[in-house]
C-alpha cells in the first residue's frame, strides 16, 4: 500500500509502523466494533480508532451523537480537503490535529485511524506532504494558502 520514500531520520521506523498498522487493520475481523459508526452519501462508515487522546475522541463520539448533520458535514469537507485518503478505493493520509499526527488508512467504507508516535512522526509528515496525503489543522487565513492548511469549511465545521 506504501511506496518507499526518502531516508529521512526515522524513515525506517516509519515505515516499519505504516507496515504495522496496515497488517492490524487488515487482520480486524467481522466481530471487531468500529470506534464511530455513521451514514453518509457513500453509505455507512466504520472509523476504528487506536491509541487516541480521550479528550479528542469524546469531541468527535460528542458531534457524532449530539449534532449527526454537523458531524456529517464535518467528514464531508475532511474528504474534499483529503483527497488522497481514498483513491482507487483504498488511500491512506497525515492529520495533524490536537497537537499530533494521525495516520488515517481507508479501505472501502472502512477508516483506520492511529496516533503517530513522536520519535518518527517528522519522518512520515515529509513523506505524506511529499506525496500530497497531509492535512496540517491549522486555519488558513488572510487568503494565505499553507499547503496542507485545514480548508476554512472544515475549521468551521469543527467549531460548531
Amino acid at each position: 500500500m506504501f511506496a518507499d520514500f526518502d531516508k529521512t531520520n526515522g524513515a525506517s521506523e516509519a515505515q516499519d509502523f505504516f507496515d504495522k498498522c496496515t497488517k492490524h487493520f487488515l487482520s480486524l475481523g467481522a466481530d471487531f466494533t468500529p470506534t464511530l459508526h455513521f451514514p453518509s452519501n457513500n453509505g455507512v462508515i466504520s472509523v476504528f480508532v487506536f491509541e487516541q487522546n480521550a479528550a479528542t475522541l469524546r469531541f468527535f463520539s460528542d458531534i457524532l451523537a449530539s449534532d449527526s448533520s454537523r458531524f456529517q458535514r464535518m467528514s464531508e469537507a475532511y474528504a474534499r480537503a483529503q483527497p488522497n485518503l481514498m483513491k482507487g478505493g483504498a488511500g491512506w493520509a497525515i492529520t495533524r490535529f490536537a497537537g499530533a499526527e494521525h495516520l488515517s488508512l481507508q479501505l472501502g467504507s472502512e477508516i483506520y485511524v492511529r496516533r503517530v508516535p513522536r520519535e518518527f512522526s517528522k519522518s512520515i509528515v515529509c513523506r505524506a506532504k511529499a506525496e500530497q496525503r497531509f492535512l496540517d489543522c491549522s486555519i488558513e487565513i488572510g487568503g494565505q494558502n499553507v499547503q496542507g492548511a485545514m480548508p476554512v469549511a472544515l475549521a468551521h465545521t469543527l467549531a460548531g
